[in-house]
């Protein structure tokens, strides 16, 4: 086969058209490295080898492009590669120059994204951790190294704020599951829920009065006071103070 001309397209590629009505394309460095820039003939054997050079190429090039959007785990490289339907060899090979060249640096992502997770969200250790795991991260290479109890008290001290009308039973439980939905133990905030205290004395005292309101018509009394009773319980208040409150009114 003889080249027959050439017509430059975009990304530092070529289109190479052949004498037997076919085209290539081809990066500029596999023109170059292979002597294409002269109208000579090309073997089926060498042909196969530059495309399978070029093909290289290409997986680097996407790869790179991918990388400089942000930083990413070998893992994520592998798996956009795959989806671009490139064969393991090849994929294997880019990751390897990929990694010689600091592209891409698993132990560096692991710092990096501990310090971002820890700065800029209230996300808890066993969260990084799980999220690093799912980016394929070893799980025996992360490490994390963090003082999280100014951010776990921060976050109970907002959320006491903002649901200042629950009783202290509910609200530590309300507290105590999200806690745990952003990936903290429980161990290591219990301390601080214990020092909760959320006036229940006179919220208690709220609710009862707007339960016997609005049920007072409905119940005769002794099964209004099991009515509210069974409420107030489920509001989180302690029995004691639930029968002390309705004794009382």
């Amino acid at each position: 086969m003889i080249i027959n001309g050439y017509k430059k397209i975009k990304n530092n590629k070529y289109e190479l058209t052949l004498n037997n009505n076919t085209s290539i394309i081809l990066f500029e460095e596999t023109i170059i490295k292979y002597n294409l820039l002269i109208y000579r003939n090309i073997s089926q054997t060498e042909l196969e080898l530059i495309i399978k050079e070029n093909n290289k190429l290409g997986a680097y090039y996407i790869a790179i492009n991918y990388l400089n959007k942000k930083m990413r785990t070998e893992f994520e490289v592998k798996k956009y590669l795959k989806n671009k339907e490139y064969n393991k060899k090849i994929i294997d090979n880019t990751i390897a120059m990929l990694k010689k060249q600091g592209y891409i640096d698993d132990d560096k992502y692991i710092d990096i994204y501990i310090n971002d997770q820890f700065s800029l969200t209230n996300n808890g250790p066993e969260k990084i951790k799980y999220n690093l795991i799912k980016l394929g991260i070893d799980k025996s290479k992360i490490h994390i190294n963090k003082d999280f109890n100014l951010k776990i008290k921060k976050i109970i001290d907002k959320k006491v704020a903002l649901n200042n009308k629950l009783s202290t039973k509910a609200l530590i439980i309300n507290i105590s599951h999200y806690l745990i939905r952003l990936g903290y133990n429980i161990e290591i905030f219990q301390d601080y829920l214990e020092k909760i205290n959320n006036s229940d004395d006179k919220f208690i005292k709220i609710d009862y009065k707007k339960l016997y309101n609005k049920y007072k018509n409905k119940y005769d009394q002794n099964n209004l006071n099991l009515f509210i009773k069974d409420n107030l319980y489920k509001k989180g208040y302690d029995l004691d103070l639930i029968n002390k409150t309705i004794e009382k009114e």
